[in-house]
């Protein structure tokens, strides 16, 4: 590698020469560095921004002088709600909206607009309203002011918190522009005017006799209306009669109006099920009814310790005491267990089964089993002649009767889609006591979901021989066959909702884009292979929904002598619109087999 020269003196002397020498051959005076003076454009630019600078300084403090000073001190429009905080519900109240014009600048126009609770029922307002909740106030003088005063009633839900609200808009004399100011008042309901009382036994024997009564009292100054009595009853708790009588199909009493002081009294009679055991609890409440809205105003409770008879027994329904929903062309299997739990011989007991409906109950009664029971035209019967143990029934024995119910497949025009099964016991006598009791069992309600069902097959001819399918039938290797595939869904009874039919495509099948329907909606989906076909309602005078569309298949050698699946598991799923039970139903996966093509029979497996 070569040495690098050293530069000299000399060297460097004309480098700088090179670079600092003038046009004439003369290098500059470097002993004195002066500026280039600044430019007038520049110095023009920075006068103008400090003077807008200025100028905005002396705007803003003007502004805020004139607003916060001036206008402040010289106009205020001061508003105040005037009235009880916590009221009754179902009590008149009174409010005084206050307003005044503490400044010095008259108010050339002022309006109020009054925001009331839909619970807040005026009655009155001094001075009268434009319209409804608002007022044209007018003018305001300095130092004057003026109040609207509002009288009105709350029926509101008891406990709960309402709100009064007037907004002010006004345009001080000095000012084209309005301004607006809101007050308001915070109201809290903690009570009513109307006073619940609820009585009752505080201990009872199942199957005796027992009463309620519930009263309420007006305890305002007012005449109220519109009153709801509703009381919560134990399923245990059987009613034989309300006195008056409840409102047709509800269960609940309506009271048109209520004087100030006035008493008002119901009851409700009946007797505990013989399923019915410890503390059972009775309700009622107490409400205004506003636009078909209960606003509760009162409620009682009160608890009876229902003591265990000395016959005990229920009725059990498929494993369950309780109301149940099930699908037509069901067995219902039934079950009365009994028992002597006391110290005395129940003698001559019979046992009542009453199936009550609308109109005819649902029941396949050529096939129904009571066993030993004597079906009557009205009831099923057991007693001492069928089964022996019921002439005396000693302490400690129990027995069980077994009985089935099945449900008609397909319902009549005179059948009921509901039915209700109340069992009671007859008891002649128990020791001593010669008096005849009744004992009831918690009755059980049986509704009955629509019979929809869906069913699906593949095809190559239509029912006249008809092809609507192409290609080899047998189906060929190599060779491409299509079929029609077709879903149907068939309903009665009730309406049906979000219905939808669907299946998954085998990756062998190729969907052809040739469909129909005549109801919902019918799509595939590319990605997920998925078939599916929706409607949001399928109502009853629509007989039947139908879909079809069109598949075909290219066998391959190792589909020789077989059938190729068409489609997998198709599944069925909707909503009965008045149980609102989920229904479903699945079935089976189509092939080329095509049982229900009658031309086509025999001509699936696949050949060369």
């Amino acid at each position: 590698m070569a040495k690098k020269k050293k530069r000299t003196k000399r060297d460097l002397k004309k480098e700088l020469r090179a670079i600092y020498e003038g046009a004439d051959g003369k290098l500059p005076d470097l002993s004195q560095l002066s500026h280039k003076g600044r430019s007038g454009f520049t110095s023009m630019l920075i006068k103008t921004i400090l003077l807008l600078l200025t100028l905005s300084i002396i705007a803003w403090s003007g502004f805020f002088l004139f607003t916060e000073g001036l206008f402040k001190n010289n106009e205020s429009l001061l508003t105040e709600i005037e009235g009880p905080a916590k009221i009754r519900s179902g009590e008149q109240v009174s409010y005084t909206i206050r307003y005044q014009n503490t400044g010095d600048v008259p108010i050339a126009s002022l309006d109020m607009k009054l925001n009331l609770p839909q619970s807040f029922h005026l009655t009155s307002a001094v001075p009268s309203p434009l319209n409804e909740t608002e007022w044209t106030i007018g003018s305001l003088s300095p130092k004057s002011d003026g109040a609207i005063i509002i009288r009105g009633i709350f029926l509101s839900e008891v406990p709960s918190e309402q709100r009064i609200q007037a907004l002010f808009t006004y345009k001080p004399a000095n000012f084209n522009s309005e301004f607006q100011k809101i007050t308001s008042k915070q109201v809290e309901i903690k009570d009513s005017v109307i006073k619940l009382v609820l009585n009752g036994p505080t201990k009872a024997l199942s199957g005796d006799d027992v009463e309620y009564e519930i009263k309420i009292q007006n305890k305002g100054k007012e005449t109220i209306y519109n009153l709801r009595i509703l009381p919560i009853i134990s399923n245990d708790f059987s009613v034989n009669i309300s006195e008056p009588s409840f409102e047709k199909d509800k269960n609940y009493w309506s009271i048109d109006t209520l004087a100030p002081g006035q008493f008002e009294s119901v009851s409700l009679q009946g007797s505990f099920t013989a399923s019915a055991s410890a503390e059972q609890l009775l309700s009622a409440k107490v409400g205004f009814i506003k636009d078909d809205i209960f606003l509760e105003q009162a409620n009682k409770e009160h608890i009876t310790d229902v003591l265990g008879g000395s016959l005990s027994f229920h009725l059990i329904l498929d494993g369950s005491d309780k109301d149940q929903t099930i699908s037509p062309n069901k067995i219902l299997r039934g079950l009365i267990d009994f028992k002597n739990k006391g110290s005395e011989t129940a003698e001559d007991v019979k046992f009542i089964l009453s199936i009550e409906s609308e109109k005819s109950a649902p029941i396949d009664w050529e096939n129904a089993d009571f066993g030993v029971g004597i079906v009557t035209k009205e009831n099923i019967i057991w007693s001492k002649k069928e089964i022996d143990i019921l002439e005396e029934f000693k302490p400690g024995q129990s027995d069980v009767i077994d009985f089935s119910i099945p449900i008609k497949t397909n319902l009549d025009l005179d059948d009921s889609d509901t039915f209700t099964l109340t069992l009671i016991a007859d008891i002649e006598k128990i020791g001593s006591i010669t008096t005849k009791r009744t004992i009831e069992a918690t009755p059980i309600k049986i509704s009955i979901n629509s019979n929809a069902s869906v069913n699906a097959q593949a095809v190559y001819f239509t029912d006249d021989g008809v092809p609507i399918g192409t290609g080899p039938l047998p189906p060929k290797i190599g060779e491409t066959t299509t079929y029609r595939v077709f879903w149907n869904v068939n309903n009665s009874i009730h309406a049906l909702d979000n219905v939808e039919v669907s299946t998954i495509l085998p990756q062998d099948v190729v969907w052809r884009d040739s469909t129909d329907k005549n109801i919902g909606t019918l799509n595939y989906n590319q990605t997920t292979r998925q078939v599916r076909w929706t409607f949001d309602k399928l109502p009853l005078n629509i007989l039947g929904a139908n879909a079809w569309f069109d598949i075909s298949i290219t066998p391959s050698n190792d589909d020789l002598g077989k059938f190729v699946k068409l489609t997998n598991q198709i599944s069925f799923e909707a909503i009965d619109s008045k149980t609102k039970d989920e229904l479903n139903q699945s079935l089976d996966t189509l092939s080329t087999d095509l049982p229900g093509d009658e031309f086509a029979k025999g001509k699936g497996v696949i050949t060369n």
